[in-house]
C-alpha cells in the first residue's frame, strides 16, 4: 500500500510541474547579493567660476555646503580667501585673507567642512593650523597641528586630509606611505593629537617597495600626504566611516578605534592608483594611468535617511556612480550614469571635491586646463 500511495505522489508531482513550466518559462533570480545598476540622470542648476570678481576662482582645493539653509562655501585656495553664495549661485560675502595672523590664510589651504557645532572648519596645513569661524564668517579660534610623522630619514608636521567632531571630540584623518601609518587621530582639544589608529592600505599595488627603491622616497611620500586622499564621516554618535580615493574602501570604527566592519567596493574595475616612476635626466617624474585620474571615491556622506553615500567614478572618468549603504554598510543600490560633469577635453573632477546634500543635487569642483575652475550644481534624478 505504501508504494501504491509514492506512486501516485510522484506522478501528481510529474504532472504539475509540467503543468507548471507550459504556463510560462522557468525564470532564475539573481542572487541576493547582486546589485543591478539603476539609472540616473543629472540636470544642470548652476555654474560658479568665471571672470567675474566673486568668480574669479584661483587653485580650488575644497567647498562645503550648509545643509540647513543651502548656502555654499568655496576655499578659494589661491586667493586665500573663502567665497560665500545662496544655494541659487548668487554671491553673498567673503572672508579671510592671505596672511599669517589670527583668520588668515595661507595660498595652500586644503579643506572646508561644516562640522556637527555648526561651526566652518579650514585646514591649512602650511600655516600649521586650522581655522574656525561661524557660518557668517566671524573667525573664532584655531589649533595648530604639530602633530608630527617620523621616517628613517625625516620627521615632518602632520598634513590632515579631513575632519569630523564626534561627541566634543576631533577625529582627523591623514596619509603617509608607510606600512605602520595609523591614518586617524584622536584630537580632544583640537591642535593636540592624543592618540592615533586605524589600517593603512596601499593606493596602488606594490608601492611601498616600488617607493622605497627611489632616489628620494620621502618625497613620493609627502606628495600623497598633501593629496586630500582620506575621507571621514560621523555615522552616529559612537561610529565614523573612514575611506581613500584609492583604493574603493571602507572601514566603520567605534569611537575608541576598534573596527566594525570593513568591505571593499565591489566593481568592476581596478580602484587602485596605478602609477608608474620614470627616473631620466631631470630626475624621477610620476605618471598616472590613465594620466586624468585624480580619484576613484569622491566622497562619503549620510543623508536624512542615514544611508551612506558614497560618489565614485570609474578610472576613466567617463561613468559617474553612486553607492547606497546602510549603516552596517551592506550595499542597497547602485546607480550609474554618464559622465556628464566634466565633458570638455581637459577637464576633470578634482579629487574628493564632490558632495550630494540631503534634497540630492550634486556639488563637484570641474578642473579645467583651458577655463576658469569652476564649481558646478546638478538636481540628481534617480530612476
Amino acid at each position: 500500500m505504501t508504494k501504491i500511495i509514492q506512486c501516485v505522489f510522484l506522478i501528481i508531482l510529474v504532472i504539475f510541474c509540467g503543468y507548471a513550466l507550459a504556463e510560462g518559462p522557468l525564470i532564475l533570480s539573481l542572487p541576493d547579493t547582486q546589485i543591478l545598476e539603476k539609472p540616473l540622470r543629472a540636470e544642470l542648476v548652476f555654474k560658479l567660476g568665471s571672470n567675474k570678481p566673486n568668480e574669479d576662482f584661483y587653485r580650488l582645493r575644497s567647498f562645503t555646503v550648509d545643509k540647513k539653509n543651502g548656502q555654499i562655501y568655496i576655499l578659494d585656495t589661491g586667493n586665500s580667501r573663502i567665497q560665500c553664495f545662496s544655494k541659487e549661485g548668487k554671491f553673498l560675502f567673503s572672508f579671510g585673507r592671505r596672511g599669517q595672523g589670527p583668520g588668515e590664510l595661507s595660498n595652500n589651504a586644503s579643506k572646508i567642512k561644516i562640522l556637527s557645532d555648526g561651526n566652518i572648519y579650514v585646514i591649512d596645513n602650511r600655516q600649521r593650523r586650522i581655522n574656525v569661524y561661524n557660518l557668517e564668517g566671524k573667525f573664532l579660534f584655531s589649533g595648530k597641528t604639530k602633530f608630527e610623522f617620523s621616517t628613517d630619514t625625516t620627521s615632518f608636521s602632520a598634513f590632515f586630509n579631513d575632519i569630523v567632531l564626534l561627541n566634543n571630540v576631533y577625529y582627523l584623518s591623514s596619509f603617509y606611505l608607510e606600512e605602520n601609518h595609523k591614518p586617524i587621530h584622536i584630537s580632544h582639544k583640537l591642535g593636540k593629537v592624543d592618540s592615533s589608529f586605524g589600517t593603512f592600505v596601499e593606493p596602488a599595488v606594490n608601492q611601498l617597495k616600488r617607493i622605497s627603491k627611489l632616489p628620494h622616497p620621502d618625497w613620493w611620500r609627502m606628495w600623497y600626504a598633501n593629496s586630500g586622499i582620506t575621507k571621514l564621516v560621523a555615522a552616529n554618535k559612537n561610529e565614523i566611516i573612514f575611506s581613500q580615493a584609492f583604493p574603493y574602501l571602507l572601514i566603520k570604527y567605534d569611537a575608541k578605534g576598534q573596527v566594525l566592519k570593513d568591505i571593499m567596493g565591489d566593481v568592476e574595475f581596478d580602484t587602485h592608483h596605478h602609477v608608474e616612476y620614470v627616473s631620466g635626466k631631470i630626475g624621477t617624474i610620476m605618471r598616472t594611468y590613465p594620466s586624468h585620474t585624480t580619484g576613484i571615491v569622491l566622497d562619503v556622506s549620510i543623508n536624512r535617511d542615514n544611508q551612506v553615500v558614497v560618489p565614485y567614478l570609474n578610472p576613466e572618468q567617463d561613468f559617474f556612480y553612486i553607492d547606497i549603504y546602510d549603516l552596517d554598510l551592506n550595499l542597497i543600490s547602485r546607480y550609474k550614469m554618464k559622465n556628464i560633469i566634466a565633458v570638455k577635453k581637459g577637464e576633470y573632477i578634482g579629487m574628493g571635491d564632490v558632495m550630494i546634500d540631503n534634497d540630492n543635487n550634486l556639488y563637484a569642483l570641474v578642473i579645467s586646463e583651458e577655463n576658469y575652475p569652476q564649481l558646478v550644481k546638478y538636481k540628481l534624478i534617480f530612476e
